[in-house]
């Protein structure tokens, strides 16, 4: 009886499931035809029976009879809902056109508001903008891995970053053109940089969640300032919505960076810290005393593991006085711990060879707590010919940070008992950026439009009472050496201190600035319409910098610490050997005015866009340096002007596809620290000034082919070129002034002659109901020829003069992204797998032939995943370097001395190996 009920149960349902029937259709714009993602598909008949729209716009209805006539009810926001009438025995795909919510359309172009943070946006403006466009929308932004500008920018196609020694994207570089190529803009405005040597950004320390879009630019038009080559990044920040809204996110994770190899994070005090330097507190005529310095950040503290990482943040925005008035605030916080292990060989270049060889073996641990905060607030008023803006906005960010560093002579190796030099450094860093600025747009007439703007930016970096301690033990290692903070094997049988420096560095950048733009339309026959347009600007940018360094020996050469950690390091007596000459070369004050005056006309029609145009430049440069030095001048000053033309056709055969050609010329311009001319040991090299340094002049061209099939897919296919006159790239010269000769180098800026940089790239967005694709890939070649020193075989001789051809620093032939999508808008799911690849670049130029450094190929790979819920709240998940990705830097020539060292092969000698670990958060989000 058991087996009939069983049997009679299996049939019953086997007819149950050939009986079921599916129902395919796609559900579409009436007007545009383009497909409506996560409209809700229901049958009128059958409740229980419903679903949504994928990202392509189709559904699939399950589960339904054989046949019979049923109802689909169809329902999307801002449009009319609709019932069809569907034979369910009828083969083929339903297709359902809505029509807009005319009244409430209605409202929404009284109002004048256009929403803006969905990918179809994003899309609409690549398709629509008169210039080379890739854009990143708030939706793609919140649901990618990324909590910050810098990680979202490394998804846009021909975008590589470099990373700082904590392992975070930074600095962008833009279709191999390096960081100083490019420039950032927040809401369309310039700001400066707290960057203490650099005018370029960094942009970590800007939080993704501020965010409505990012907008990377890879050509200029007139109206555009003319010092970017790779492109330009516009961080567009949340506008006031059209209704009352909040949304708040909050996070919790960690790094698995210290769970595992006993690693331990590292702190000091750093609330018992000197906050002035004794020459700014006292005066240039004081003598500094030991007594002067806090000992709060000698003392180093050991942890098991840090706190954990939070993200949080909040916006709140509507519109007023018939929405006439619009107001946005929002804020972020981000408290993020990192660990990094480095692992860097010292190399030189062994006399009487073209070969390198290993002379130092090092360990660095680096142990960081980063807090950033963000704020902006914007004002708008919209009269019915008039607009004003005011936006302000603060971004601080405190880096707090030990980097423990041992040192050992690779003559040791073998040895089981070696001499190796411990170096704690202990920083407590702060970058702040405030910029407010004011915006009017006015309509005179139906043709006349004046728009301008005055801007008020000012960006600071802190860095008090640096400190960096070296100890010199006597180790002894039953496995040799071993250099490893963590080994428990390794005994301590002496330290000695050897030397302290206290350093204090700050500087401030000011940036005034003005803009003027008038507009006028005219329209002739055949439906071509004309508008001319001319402007000008101005800036007015101050630079301060201020950097004292005080070095101290041991008062007792021969005193022996105790203990076996870094407790000892809190315990020395030092005194003051230069109390009074701490102002360096690097204590300056600059200047720089730029002013610029543009016309240019667009004429557009059905069959496309012309753009031309002409912008001329002038800068003035000055620096002032505070102290005198031999050889030195105290005062340096460039002026020179800049013309640099601009054209572009995009012709559109269908109104899904654009065939885009431009070209523009735009320029380089150096920085302040590069033109100075200081000398100074840096962290690795020294360093050294170039007050002979030119401008760079970029003349580029571009050629894209975009098809749109729908609103929310692209494919945009692309070649382009930029020749370099003067690039500016930081190379070693020697100490008579020779690139590639003497005896002593310098780690310097300089002009390079001329240099080559093409290549393509295709970028696609692809869905197909539940499931999308979003996939890129850019091939970059440069080329550029410098003059190296070369050793002749087997002798301490070099010949001078010796070309190379390599590529420009921070060039990577081979980059990709690829992520795999998954929305179900019916229950809520969104997730996201991102995997990034930058190929082999060239990291550092060496003043010997072939043997420059290079940073290998790196492969990652992130995670996300959200879940929302009809009450407005989702949860959500992210996860970055889930295959535990290292950086690695290399020489392609080597010693063979050097292969018995761990990880070196024939053809490489790693001199350097970051590893980050992995970083996970979970949170949650409220959108009212």
């Amino acid at each position: 009886m058991k087996r009939i009920l069983i049997s009679a149960t299996l049939i019953a349902a086997s007819s149950a499931a050939a009986s079921a029937h599916t129902l395919d259709g796609i559900v579409k714009d009436h007007r545009t035809g383009e497909p409506l993602i996560g409209s809700v598909i229901e049958v009128k008949e059958l409740p229980d029976v419903k679903t949504t729209t994928g990202l392509d716009g189709s559904f699939t209805l399950h589960e339904l009879p054989d046949k019979g006539r049923y109802t689909l009810v169809v329902r999307y926001v801002s449009y009319k809902t609709r019932e069809i009438p569907v034979d369910v025995s009828d083969k083929g795909v339903v297709s359902i056109s809505l029509d807009e919510d005319l009244k409430e359309l209605g409202e929404v172009v009284i109002k004048g508001h256009k929403e803006s943070h969905s990918d179809r946006s994003a899309i609409d403006l690549e398709k629509t903008a008169g210039n080379v466009l890739n854009v990143m929308s708030q939706q793609s932004i919140q649901l990618s891995p990324d909590v910050n500008v810098a990680s979202v920018l490394q998804r846009v196609s021909g975008v590589t970053m470099e990373r700082d020694a904590s392992g975070e994207a930074s600095y962008a570089i833009l279709r191999g053109m390096d960081k100083r190529y490019n420039y950032t803009l927040v809401n369309g405005v310039k700001i400066p940089s707290p960057d203490d040597k650099n005018r370029y950004i960094p942009l970590n320390i800007f939080p993704s969640d501020l965010m409505d879009r990012l907008v990377v630019s890879k050509s200029l038009t007139a109206d555009m300032e003319g010092d970017a080559a790779g492109g330009v990044v516009d961080m567009v920040m949340k506008d006031a919505p059209s209704h009352f809204q909040i949304q708040a996110n909050a996070a919790i994770g960690m790094s698995d960076y210290f769970w595992k190899d006993g690693r331990q994070y590292l702190s000091s005090d750093r609330s018992n810290y000197t906050h002035k330097s004794p020459y700014e507190a006292n005066g240039k005529d004081y003598k500094a005393q030991t007594s002067d310095f806090a000992n709060g950040p000698t003392k180093i503290t050991t942890h098991s593991t840090p706190a954990p990482n939070f993200i949080g943040g909040l916006s709140v925005g509507n519109r007023f006085w018939k929405d006439r008035i619009g107001v946005m605030l929002a804020g972020s916080m981000q408290n993020v711990f990192r660990g990094t292990e480095r692992t860097y060989n010292s190399v030189k270049m062994a006399s009487g060879e073209q070969a390198m060889y290993i002379y130092s073996l090092q360990h660095r641990y680096y142990s960081t707590h980063d807090l950033t905060a963000g704020v902006h607030a914007k004002v708008d008023l919209q009269l019915d010919n008039h607009k004003l803006e005011w936006y302000n906005m603060y971004i601080r960010t405190n880096s707090k940070g030990v980097r423990y560093n041992n040192s050992i002579n690779t003559e040791y190796i073998g040895s089981d008992t070696y001499t190796q030099d411990d170096e704690t450094r202990s920083l407590s860093q702060t970058q702040t950026i405030f910029a407010t600025h004011l915006k009017g747009t006015h309509h005179l007439t139906h043709d006349l439009t004046v728009d301008w703007a005055g801007i008020f930016s000012q960006a600071k970096e802190e860095d008090p009472d640096r400190v960096y301690l070296t100890l010199t033990n006597t180790v002894q290692s039953p496995d040799g050496v071993d250099g490893s903070l963590w080994s428990a094997d390794k005994n301590i049988l002496k330290t000695l201190p050897k030397s302290m420096e206290r350093r204090f560095q700050h500087n401030t950048d000011k940036d005034w600035a003005g803009y003027l733009n008038f507009s006028y339309d005219t329209h002739f026959a055949h439906d071509v319409d004309a508008t001319w347009k001319a402007g000008g600007q101005y800036r007015r940018k101050e630079r301060g910098n201020r950097y004292y360094s005080y070095i101290f020996n041991p008062a007792n050469i021969s005193q022996q610490l105790d203990g076996n950690g870094f407790d000892q390091f809190a315990s020395i007596d030092w005194t003051c050997k230069t109390p009074y000459s701490q102002a360096s070369q690097l204590n300056y004050d600059s200047k720089e005015h730029i002013g610029a005056a543009y016309a240019m006309v667009t004429l557009k029609s059905k069959a496309g866009e012309l753009n031309a145009g002409l912008r001329a430049e002038h800068t003035n440069q000055i620096y002032t340096m505070l102290q005198k030095f031999r050889n030195m001048g105290q005062v340096g000053e460039q002026s020179y002007w800049d013309y640099l033309p601009s054209a572009s056709i995009k012709w559109t055969p269908t109104k899904k596809m654009n065939v885009r050609l431009s070209y523009y010329r735009s320029i380089n311009r150096p920085g302040f620290y590069e033109i100075v001319p200081y000398q100074i040991m840096g962290e690795e090299y020294q360093e050294k000034g170039n007050p002979n340094l030119k401008r760079a002049r970029i003349d580029n061209v571009d050629l894209r082919w975009e098809w749109f099939p729908s609103a929310t897919e692209q494919v945009l296919a692309g070649v382009f070129y930029k020749y370099l006159k003067d690039p500016i790239e930081q190379v070693f010269v020697a100490s008579d002034g020779k690139l590639g000769s003497g005896a002593d180098a310098y780690y310097m800026p300089d002009n390079l002659g001329n240099a080559k940089n093409y290549g393509f790239e295709i970028d696609v967005v692809k869905y197909i109901r539940h499931f999308g694709i979003k996939a890129n890939y850019t091939y970059t070649h440069s080329a550029i020829t410098t003059t190296k020193r070369e050793y002749n075989a087997g002798s301490a001789e070099y010949k001078q003069g010796v070309k190379q051809t390599r590529p420009l620093v921070n060039q990577a032939p081979h980059t990709a992204n690829l992520s795999l999508l998954y929305k179900d808008t019916n229950y809520g799911w969104n997730a996201q797998l991102a995997a990034s690849y930058t190929g082999t670049k060239l990291a550092l130029v060496s003043p010997f032939k072939d043997a420059d450094q290079w940073d290998k190929a790196m492969f990652g790979l992130d995670l996300s995943a959200e879940k929302k819920f009809d009450c407005g709240v989702s949860i959500f998940m992210k996860a970055n370097n889930l295959l535990d990705a290292k950086r690695e830097r290399y020489l392609k020539t080597v010693n063979e001395s050097n292969l018995q060292y761990e990880g070196q092969r024939s053809d490489k000698t790693i001199v350097g190996t970051y590893k980050y670990g992995r970083t996970f958060l979970v949170g949650v989000r409220v959108k009212l």
